[in-house]
């Protein structure tokens, strides 16, 4: 996902999550009793909705659109002018989209989409002449479960009490079907997929005794949330710097974006000018600092994950064994030509993706990930996909100041 529909969440990125929480979270994935699992998947992200009284598609980008009323054709081709295949995924996408929905009554409109373009829901694009790291088989647009979006005069949130309404729209899919089947493309809903239960206890029992381990070093047990344990890391090393309690609980709630909290001007008033120089740059170092604080729980994660997606088949995807074999094929000639470029600032970045994929026999499925709810929450588990992504984006695109040939 992403535009408007925002960043996916992995678990250690919810401050607020709980390692009990955690805990109960990779049990149930161990046991494949995960709640409302579909497959993540990596094409084009739009929301769109029905402007009634013009009986015409709208569709949204980002948050911004929908507060104007979203895109029509004509805006969101001019967003892409000019992109090759890019341009021609989201100008059919649309195309298609929009005669799916012209077979819908004008009453089932009006309660679905509401009479301002008042609910927004999500969608995949899968242009298959315009892959990203998967290639898939066929040109699709995917309905996403999660999730919807009202717009009310300007105001957006997360409409929970309308998940029905994406279950309607699912059942009018094969009436959609039947009004594009001829253009190539096909309107889906959710690609649910159900995860099986591991074969032992094996790989929970070592993500959970890994994060275990991380919790005792610093005192902290499961009823702690990953905010508590990124502020006890934080406050351990600012306490290494021997400034008073006062400087160092104003440079805590400062990192950890309390709300109030001071800022960096405000420190400095209270603290020694010798000091200012180690305490600015502790403060702009923070976000990359945080990312090493969660790192251990992050990788226990991400290994339980490998395991839990190992061999899982896509939806999309006709002959698995065969895209695991390309994909295969093209990180190892990333990796290769990474190694022999002779750029120490790739090579880093390489070790740190291959710290989570530890080799390309860890890359067993076509599947970029699963996309889960926990308590109204959605959350993914990415596997094998995440690393494998940052390795080719590297190879193909360089990154920052990395430019690879």
């Amino acid at each position: 996902m992403g535009g408007a529909v925002g960043h996916l969440q992995h678990l250690h990125d919810n401050r607020d999550l709980t390692f009990k929480e955690i805990f109960n979270i990779l049990e149930a994935a161990a046991d494949g009793k995960l709640e409302s699992v579909s497959e993540k998947l990596d094409g084009l992200n739009l929301t769109f909705s029905w402007d009634v009284d013009s009986d015409s598609l709208r569709v949204a980008l980002n948050n911004g659109n929908i507060k104007n009323g979203g895109l029509d054709a004509t805006s969101l081709a001019s967003k892409f002018e000019g992109r090759g295949n890019l341009s021609d995924a989201f100008n059919s996408a649309f195309s298609i989209l929009k005669k799916s929905l012209s077979s819908l009554h004008e009453e089932k409109k009006l309660s679905l989409f509401g009479s301002q373009t008042n609910l927004w829901y999500s969608m995949e694009i899968i242009y298959a002449e315009s892959s990203n790291v998967i290639n898939y088989d066929s040109n699709n647009i995917v309905l996403h479960g999660w999730p919807i979006i009202r717009s009310n005069n300007g105001v957006l949130e997360m409409a929970a009490d309308n998940e029905d309404n994406v279950d309607e729209l699912v059942r009018h899919v094969e009436g959609m079907q039947k009004a594009v089947e001829s253009r190539g493309w096909k309107v889906r809903g959710p690609a649910l997929l159900r995860i099986k239960r591991l074969s032992d206890s094996t790989t929970l029992n070592d993500a959970k005794s890994r994060i275990i381990n991380e919790l005792s070093e610093i005192n902290l047990d499961k009823s702690a949330t990953i905010r508590d344990y990124i502020e006890v890391k934080t406050r351990f090393d600012v306490e290494a710097f021997g400034l008073s309690k006062k400087t160092t609980d104003m440079i805590v709630d400062r990192c950890m974006g309390e709300y109030g909290s001071p800022t960096l001007v405000d420190i400095k008033k209270i603290s020694n000018k010798s000091d200012h120089v180690t305490i600015s740059e502790f403060i702009k170092s923070f976000s990359k600092r945080m990312k090493g604080y969660v790192r251990p729980v992050e990788l226990a994660i991400n290994d339980f994950a490998i395991e839990l997606l190992r061999g899982l088949e896509s939806t999309l995807v006709v002959e698995t064994s065969r895209e695991v074999k390309r994909l295969r094929e093209e990180v190892t000639k990333a990796i290769s030509t990474i190694e022999n470029s002779g750029n120490e600032e790739a090579m880093t970045i390489l070790r740190e993706q291959m710290e989570k994929l530890k080799s390309v026999n860890s890359i067993t499925s076509p599947v970029e990930g699963v996309v889960f709810i926990y308590k109204s929450n959605a959350y993914k588990f990415t596997g094998s996909f995440s690393a494998t992504n940052q390795i080719l984006g590297l190879f193909k695109y360089g990154r920052g100041s990395v430019k690879l040939i």
